[in-house]
Formats: C-alpha cells, sequence, structure tokens
C-alpha cells in the first residue's frame, strides 16, 4: 500500500446567498408567499399553502445566475453595491408539478381491439385522446402569476394520442379476464352497471401507471344518467343513483386478480351481496363510492395494458378483459376461508304511515356475517413475485320489512 502524501484537488462552493442577504429580501419573499395562489383546473382547485410556495424559492447574489433569469420572472432587492434576486426554483417546481399535479389532470386515451387471431391482437383503433400535463406552460404561467402576485394560474393541459399500432404499445393479447352474473337484477340495477362497464371500457394503462375505477367511469348521478337502485351506504340498504355499480368493479377485481397485477386499493362489502355469489367464492367483490371508496390497480409491466368490458344480455353476464404482454406470471389464488361465521340477526317490523294497512315490504335482507379470507400468489417461474392476502369483513345483516298502517 501507499502511505506517501497525496495532494488532492479541492473545489469550493459558495453558497448562492447568505444570512444578511436573506435578511434583505425577506419582505419581499413575504410578499410572494402570502399572496394567496390557487392552481385551477375544471372542477379542481388547489390552494397553495405560504410554506408551499417558498419551498419552491430560489434566492441568489451571483451575478452569473441573475442574469440567466426571466426579467418577468424573478423579484429583487437592490442596495447601492448588492442586488438579491428571489426566482422560482425551476428543478423543485417541476418536480412538484410532475408528481402531484400531473396526476390529477391525467386521462388516459380510450382504445378497442378491432381484430384477433388465434388469441393474438391483430390491430388496435384508438377511440380517444389522451389529457396530460403541459409542464413548461405551467411553469411559465405559475412563474408569472407568482411575480406579478396574480390569485389565478390555469393548469394547462395537452392532448396526446398513439397511432393504434397495438404491437408498439404492448397490446398483443388477453392476459387475464374476470367475470360475473347479474340475473336476478332489477332493470335499474342493470342499467347503471352496464353504463358503468360502458365508461369502464377502453381505458390504456401506462407502464407504471395507476388505474382508477372512479376516474374511468366518472361522475356516478342522475346528472350521467344513473338509475335509482339499492345502494350501502351508512350502514343502511337505501335507494340512491348508481346501485349497482359495484357489480362492474366487483368483475374488473376479479379480471385484475386472474391477471397478477397488484391491486392498489379494494374494500368489501359491509355484507355479502347475493349477486356476487352466483357464480363465485364468497368473498371476491370489490366496492365502490364516489368519492371515498375506490378500485385501483397498478400496471406494474413493461408495456401499455388495456382494459375492456363486454356484456351478454341473454345470460346476464358482465366480464371485463385485460389486455397487454405475457411476461411470464403465473397466479394461484386458494380457496377461500371462513371464520367467525354469525347468524343473520331476527327480521325486523316497522310501521310505515305511507303504506296501505295490509301490506308489507320487504327492505332488507337477510345475510350470514363472516370474515372470508383468501391469499393470491404471483409467481415468473420459480421466482415469487407476490403474495398477498385479501380479507373481507361481512356484518350479520338481518331483514327490515315496512308494514302498512294507513287506512285512508
Amino acid at each position: 500500500q501507499d502511505f506517501t502524501l497525496q495532494t488532492l484537488p479541492v473545489k469550493e462552493e459558495r453558497p448562492n446567498a447568505y444570512t444578511q442577504d436573506l435578511l434583505l429580501i425577506k419582505d419581499v419573499v413575504a410578499q410572494i408567499i402570502y399572496n394567496p395562489l390557487t392552481l385551477d383546473h375544471k372542477d379542481t382547485q388547489i390552494t397553495l399553502k405560504p410554506e408551499l410556495i417558498l419551498s419552491f424559492l430560489n434566492v441568489s447574489t451571483s451575478s452569473y445566475e441573475l442574469s440567466q433569469l426571466d426579467h418577468s420572472g424573478f423579484m429583487y432587492y437592490q442596495t447601492p453595491d448588492k442586488r438579491v434576486a428571489v426566482s422560482l426554483n425551476y428543478p423543485v417546481f417541476k418536480n412538484y408539478a410532475q408528481t402531484t399535479i400531473a396526476p390529477k389532470v391525467f386521462t388516459s386515451p380510450r382504445a378497442k381491439v378491432k381484430a384477433t387471431k388465434d388469441g393474438k391482437v391483430e390491430s388496435l383503433e384508438v377511440t380517444k385522446q389522451g389529457q396530460d400535463l403541459d409542464l413548461e406552460k405551467f411553469t411559465y404561467d405559475f412563474s408569472q402569476a407568482l411575480f406579478k402576485f396574480k390569485d389565478t394560474v390555469t393548469i394547462p393541459t395537452k392532448q396526446f394520442s398513439f397511432d393504434g399500432d397495438a404491437k408498439s404499445l404492448g397490446i398483443k393479447e388477453r392476459l387475464a379476464r374476470g367475470d360475473s352474473t347479474y340475473r336476478g337484477s332489477a332493470l335499474s340495477r342493470e342499467h347503471n352497471l352496464l353504463l358503468a362497464a360502458e365508461r369502464a371500457d377502453g381505458v390504456l394503462v401506462p407502464p407504471n401507471g395507476i388505474y382508477s375505477f372512479n376516474e374511468a367511469v366518472g361522475d356516478i348521478s342522475a346528472e350521467t344518467g344513473y338509475d335509482s337502485a339499492f345502494i350501502i351506504n351508512n350502514g343502511q340498504t337505501v335507494l340512491g343513483s348508481g346501485g349497482g355499480v359495484c357489480q362492474t368493479s366487483t368483475t374488473l377485481f376479479r379480471a385484475v386478480l386472474n391477471s397478477g397485477l397488484p391491486v392498489v386499493s379494494r374494500n368489501a362489502h359491509a355484507y355479502r351481496v347475493r349477486y356476487y355469489e352466483l357464480d363465485s367464492a364468497v368473498g371476491f367483490d370489490a366496492a365502490i363510492f364516489q368519492p371515498t371508496l375506490d378500485f385501483k390497480f397498478k400496471n406494474d409491466t413493461k408495456d401499455y395494458i388495456l382494459v375492456t368490458a363486454f356484456h351478454d344480455t341473454e345470460s346476464k353476464t358482465l366480464h371485463f378483459d385485460i389486455y397487454g404482454t405475457p411476461d411470464g406470471r403465473t397466479v394461484q389464488i386458494t380457496e377461500p376461508v371462513q371464520t367467525n361465521v354469525t347468524a343473520p340477526p331476527e327480521p325486523v317490523y316497522k310501521d310505515d304511515p305511507t303504506l296501505a294497512k295490509g301490506v308489507t315490504k320487504q327492505v332488507e335482507w337477510a345475510a350470514w356475517g363472516s370474515t372470508v379470507s383468501f391469499a393470491r400468489t404471483v409467481k415468473r417461474g420459480d421466482e415469487v413475485l407476490s403474495t398477498d392476502t385479501y380479507t373481507s369483513r361481512y356484518q350479520p345483516w338481518q331483514a327490515v320489512y315496512l308494514v302498512g298502517t294507513k287506512t285512508n
């Protein structure tokens, strides 16, 4: 070993500003960060807190840095022998924009499979353009607003699409399917679940992208075409817009389970719903309730995946297919195990003065309570990629009857 003295290279780094410089500029900074500034995009408004705006600022006395500033994109404090400038820290702001704002405005393009052969996708048609954050324009507009004390910045977006080349996107073949049956559903429930399936159909999910069911289907309300049907809300079964849509999210959940893609967010129903056990074991459901409950999964493959939905009117079945590029993963799902099985409480009969005397109307149906668990293991060859346990805790549910007391 060589123990002789060595001369090491030394690089001197000086700060952009010193304490005395910050004291000079503090009133200017306070003026900037305490000016209310809101980011606006359609129905979304984000009012920025002073401490967040402060993190976007850069203070400098460097002659070179000052010479690089956009003259409308900074403020400064001038003394006879020094100028201290505050400007936008572009790397910090752009990181915030990409990680926090971009996901709020991003919408995936939609597509449909036009032709297949031997299970392989031959052609793809892009039916709707996607939308993404226009980062450069947003950065410029934000800088302008910040230093001119405007109160609102409109978040700019840009449309993007693809040429419909299934091969380049990685939409090569079907990876998995999920099924459910809705036979016996009221017409309003059937209408709602099929409308949601139509709106969830055709979503392209980019590599490392997160699919949100609520984002895919959009607002669920009477204004967007949904009928009134039974939903679970605050521990009761009541009529509400979009009753039955959980069948759509449940069917997609089953497709995602079979695909081996990671589930990001899934919620079980408060109690066991008979429709979901007509063609499946208990525990394979996914409840949604806007805006609090969502079903989400991640595309952890290297290519795009395509989510499609279709139904069979004659058999009353709903199906979701997931297309992409096979990467050798296999899926094993255990049989569900039930514990803490609890009988439903005794039926309840409630007087209802709006119903004619002698009329009895059932508004809640009995269901057994239990805790249900099953596991999914995803492998590639002998390598275990993931093992997840899905647990559902269903309350015992009592039947409720309304008894008419109206006499005239």
